[in-house]
């Protein structure tokens, strides 16, 4: 038998059916202890914010603000979610890019501190008004990423302010009335050695250090983003988090010292370290064909979960009651789409028709990432604990998908 949060996993099928999303709520809860407990050994001042994006929905925001979270947030849904959920204004960050007229129109209203992305966006946001406090989003000119889609800075990359424009944009925002201001970065996604965010750190400081001395501004935050990394294959480390936040905090001491900025308060946006190990998504087996390969299809697909299919990337997938593996075969999904696999030849445990997979490290980027395409539903949503099951997000019906079409 295999258990999530003290209660069966084929339980939960045969009652909810496939395919469905579970949450280990105490999983969740030892993420961001562990996290804090790490910084809270160096830093006096800082602050987690949970990346909205990872997993929007409500019901594991209010996880996050029960434990004293904030949140980061992305689009003016995630912002309409976190206030649904119960989240003051002091505690939200938006962090966008390419926002529409529309979109700062609706952000306006409410007094949240923005990450621009850009010069622009900040000239575009006043339209509306003109905000006392200012960060922007620096592209230092490097990044890294467990594949090129997830890499967030650098040349190439579509983010934040090429660092030789920065000066620029924060003398503009002051000469403008801005009082308080605060900078942005972030360079890559699912990061596993410490010393990556050091130098992330340092690169931060190096470019911004002299820029704000000149300008006379002492920054009120460091925001660092996110990029904390889990491990997805049995040949990765898990990331040392204690080790990350000393690393961070031997360079941000330094150079806070350097600069006279005093002690700013840091802010970190993870999200997949918070969330990613503890979620779990439940499959059944629904045909087996021996072709060129063997091909195990089950009823999750990249309309469930598209991050095989989008990125390359790879998920332990296991056999509720087996764990012998005899066979090399292809997992695959319904989708028609030859991209619809979700691990390549890979050893199996002997397995048929109505078997139950359970596909690990879907917490981030799962169901949010979730999709109608071929026209197939949504999942069901659960959240367990210590035995109890509480259903936070019911299986889309096909009235549900066509209700916004307003069909006759």
């Amino acid at each position: 038998m295999d258990f999530i949060g003290n209660v069966d996993v084929k339980s939960l099928a045969t009652e909810f059916g496939t395919p469905l999303y579970v949450y280990d709520r105490q999983k969740i809860r030892n993420n961001y202890f562990k996290l804090f407990h790490a910084f809270s050994k160096y830093f006096n001042n800082f602050k987690i914010h949970f990346s909205v994006k990872s997993n929007s929905n409500v019901h594991i925001l209010k996880e996050f603000k029960e434990l004293g979270c904030g949140v980061d947030c992305s689009s003016p849904f995630e912002l309409l979610l976190v206030l649904k959920a119960g989240f003051d204004p002091t505690d939200i960050i938006y962090t966008g890019n390419y926002e529409s007229d529309e979109d700062f129109a609706l952000i306006s209203r409410y007094n949240i501190k923005i990450n621009f992305d850009d010069i622009t966006s900040y000239e575009r946001f006043k339209k509306y008004r003109q905000p006392e406090f200012v960060s922007f989003r620096v592209n230092p000119g490097i990044g890294k990423g467990g594949f090129e889609g997830i890499t967030t800075g650098g040349a190439d990359a579509k983010f934040g302010v090429p660092y030789e424009l920065l000066p620029q944009a924060y003398r503009k925002a002051k000469d403008d009335g801005a009082r308080y201001f605060g900078v942005h970065i972030m360079t890559g996604s699912n990061i596993l050695e410490p010393i990556y965010f050091a130098e992330v750190v340092e690169k931060l400081f190096r470019i911004v250090g002299r820029m704000f001395q000149e300008l006379k501004i002492k920054p009120e935050y460091i925001d660092i983003g996110g990029g904390f990394g889990i491990p997805y294959t049995d040949d990765e480390n898990e990331l040392d988090i204690d080790k990350t936040a000393e690393v961070i905090f031997e360079v941000y001491q330094e150079y806070c010292n350097k600069f006279g900025f005093g002690e700013p308060q840091l802010k970190i946006e993870p999200g997949r370290y918070l969330i990613g190990n503890a979620g779990y998504l439940i499959s059944k087996v629904t045909g087996i064909k021996k072709g060129y390969k063997k091909f195990v299809g089950i009823d999750a697909g990249m309309n469930t979960l598209i991050r095989p299919a989008l990125y390359g990337a790879i998920h332990r997938i296991k056999v509720y009651g087996k764990r012998e593996a005899t066979n090399l075969v292809q997992i695959c999904g319904q989708i028609c789409e030859n991209s619809d696999i979700l691990l390549k030849n890979v050893p199996f445990p002997d397995i048929q028709v109505g078997d139950i997979c359970i596909i690990e490290d879907v917490g981030a980027y799962g169901f949010s990432m979730a999709s109608n395409y071929n026209s197939r539903p949504l999942p069901v949503e659960l959240l367990v604990d210590n035995g109890k099951v509480k259903l936070i997000r019911r299986r889309q019906t096909f009235e549900d998908y066509i209700h916004l079409m307003e069909v006759d």
